[in-house]
């Protein structure tokens, strides 16, 4: 998206949970990205159930960047989902929701709804964050 850099999140992210496309991960694959959260097994069964949905299913070895742009989005959104607090929270994706099918978009916005309904999604605009209306 023209005009949108790193300083126009450090600039609005103050408060939100960022999740951008361009930063996902800290690992190279799901399986040391659950050990570096401090997650167990028990996550990589939830996430493997959840991803199912989205029709594909992650292997806890596989290299992350070998997904595609849209299965790291879901990955990452669901691990988020799984870990972070029920408590109300603003959620800003970045260049996320673009990376998805219209039906992989809405299921993900749905799955945020019901695994994180306290939770409030924004996207990043130019102009800053914008609400996500579901």
């Amino acid at each position: 998206m023209p005009g949108m850099t790193h300083d126009t999140i450090a600039e609005f992210g103050a408060g939100y949970c960022v999740i951008d496309i361009h930063s996902l991960f800290v690992c190279a694959t799901l399986e040391d990205e659950i050990l570096v959260l401090g997650a167990g097994d028990a996550l990589f069964a939830d996430l493997k159930t959840d991803a199912l949905s989205f029709g594909f299913v992650p292997d806890r070895g596989r290299r992350l960047d070998s997904y595609s742009g849209g299965e790291q989005a879901i990955l990452c959104c669901l691990l988020l989902m799984r870990l972070l607090p029920r408590d109300p929270l603003q959620i800003m994706l970045v260049r996320v929701l673009e990376t998805l099918s219209p039906k992989n978009r809405e299921l993900l916005l749905l799955k945020f709804a019901t695994m994180l309904p306290a939770a409030t999604l924004f996207t990043l605009t130019p102009s800053g964050p914008r609400a996500i209306h579901a």
